[in-house]
């Protein structure tokens, strides 16, 4: 990452988009993977007043000296002894990477951080963050889960406001700042901890090169596709990993960034019960999409006993062509393996235009700043969240884990040690993505898994799917007590 960082007005650092996997990306295939992103950012492993920068005197540097991968840093950094206390849940190869970038910036700037690791149990981290809130005792920096877990932590009273940093808006994406943002103040309380996990279609490249498919750029070709691979081969033409949750929804879940493009408000309208889902065409696409799968006969015979394991097994071998997955497969593959995972290739999953393509992403969890930060260290703090954003950071962070997601930041250039798959991932997220709506609508029944799995076995019609989704998430809705259900 040789990609050097423009200082902007205060010395801000534009930065960048990298891949990187989540960190429950190791488990992915073991069960552990859910595709829900209500509570705990399935796309990661744990959970756990406005001012300037002139305010926070990370402003006054005035020069600059450049880290090993020639990323430059302000030389006004300097904050030799100050503590940091840091409040983290992500262990195992992800938090090693973590704690290189904590280690990095303390050697950077002489400041003193002390680590204190919360629980893996991302409730009980939240109800600790909870507690400790109560009674002003936050951690300087602490990891949260977004959405409805930052919520509980009212952010207004507790987290620090970082619009007033120029340095977020050149650096984090602005699909991550919506997420992270009040929309009625302004306010922004968080950065990217980790990566995001994005969806999409992995496929063999070898066995597209030998039938001599392109790459499908509307649902009616990735069909014409399917149909050439059944007829032609012996081959699987999508392996469909419906054993596990997270492999059940993937494609439906992913259908939300077409409905996005479509109607940017369809999250909201929904919340305040001003739509159904059912009347949407779009959004109802996912369950045809799945409906197609199953009636043409394109998917695995028994998808119900497919693990995620044996579809990354089966892709990389060349039984299967296709399956639709989140990045995560990635680390799947590197397991089961590694000799062929330079054999896969990605790209969106594929709607009714050539010319509106995306993918829809799993966020990762996030950095807050405690409101009530001493006035000694609010400095140092905010000076670590501009780093954590930083290409410099993101080297150190890669030194230790090879990244299959992608980072939700602007800019910088990707290490030489990511997959093509993951480099392709990365950047269909940085010219065309969403969120999940799940990050956006927190209503989502206790159900969707086997109504999924029935809808993808033809015990449901699309119709029959639809309805029984919309009655499991009115039920959700009152146990919640969202408004208007």
């Amino acid at each position: 990452m040789k990609k050097k960082l423009a200082l902007a007005l205060v010395l801000s650092l534009t930065l960048g988009l990298v891949a990187c996997g989540s960190p429950d990306e190791s488990s992915s295939g073991s069960g552990k993977d859910q595709a829900s992103a209500s509570g705990d950012e399935s796309g990661s492993s744990d959970t756990s007043g406005d001012r300037s920068e002139d305010e926070d005197g990370s402003s006054d540097a005035s020069a600059e000296s450049s880290g090993a991968d020639g990323t430059e840093t302000p030389e006004g950094w300097n904050f030799e002894g100050v503590p940091l206390n840091i409040a983290h849940s992500t262990t195992g190869e992800v938090g090693d990477a973590l704690q290189a970038q904590l280690d990095a910036f303390s050697e950077l700037t002489g400041c003193k951080i002390e680590v204190e690791l919360l629980s893996s149990n991302s409730e009980e981290s939240v109800y600790t963050l909870e507690v400790r809130a109560a009674t002003g005792n936050l951690p300087d920096l602490f990891q949260s889960s977004i959405g409805a877990q930052l919520d509980k932590l009212d952010p207004a009273a507790n987290i620090y406001d970082l619009s007033g940093q120029d340095w977020i808006y050149q650096n984090v994406t602005s699909s991550y700042l919506d997420l992270v943002s009040d929309p009625e103040t302004g306010a922004v309380y968080c950065i990217p901890l980790t990566t995001s996990n994005v969806a999409g279609c992995f496929y063999n490249k070898k066995v597209y090169e030998d039938l001599k498919l392109e790459i499908p750029l509307t649902w009616e070709e990735f069909l014409n596709n399917c149909e050439i691979i059944k007829t032609q081969t012996d081959k699987v033409p999508v392996v469909t990993p419906y054993s596990d949750g997270a492999g059940a929804q993937i494609l439906f879940l992913s259908q939300y960034f077409y409905v996005h493009q479509e109607d940017p408000d369809f999250a909201d309208k929904y919340t305040n019960k001003e739509t159904e889902l059912h009347d949407s065409e779009t959004f109802m696409r996912g369950l045809h999409k799945l409906n197609d799968l199953y009636t043409k006969q394109y998917q695995s015979d028994d998808p119900l006993a497919v693990s995620f394991e044996k579809s990354a097994t089966d892709l990389a071998n060349g039984d299967a062509v296709m399956t639709f997955s989140r990045t995560n497969i990635l680390s799947t593959l590197s397991n089961v393996a590694p000799d062929k995972i330079e054999e896969i290739g990605f790209f969106p999953l594929p709607d009714t235009s050539p010319d509106v393509r995306g993918v829809a992403t799993w966020m990762p969890v996030a950095w807050c700043v405690s409101k009530n930060i001493a006035p000694e260290k609010e400095a140092c703090a905010l000076a670590l969240m501009e780093y954590l954003t930083t290409g410099e950071a993101i080297d150190a962070y890669c030194k230790v884990t090879v990244p299959t997601g992608a980072f939700m930041l602007n800019g910088v250039e990707l290490p030489d040690t990511i997959s093509s798959a993951a480099r392709e991932a990365q950047e269909w997220v940085a010219k065309s993505s969403t969120s999940v709506m799940e990050y956006s609508c927190n209503i989502k029944g206790s159900n969707m898994v086997t109504i999924l799995q029935m809808a993808e076995t033809g015990e449901y019609t699309p119709e029959e799917a639809i309805s029984e989704i919309e009655k499991d998430n009115a039920i959700d809705a009152r146990q919640k007590g969202v408004a208007g259900w």
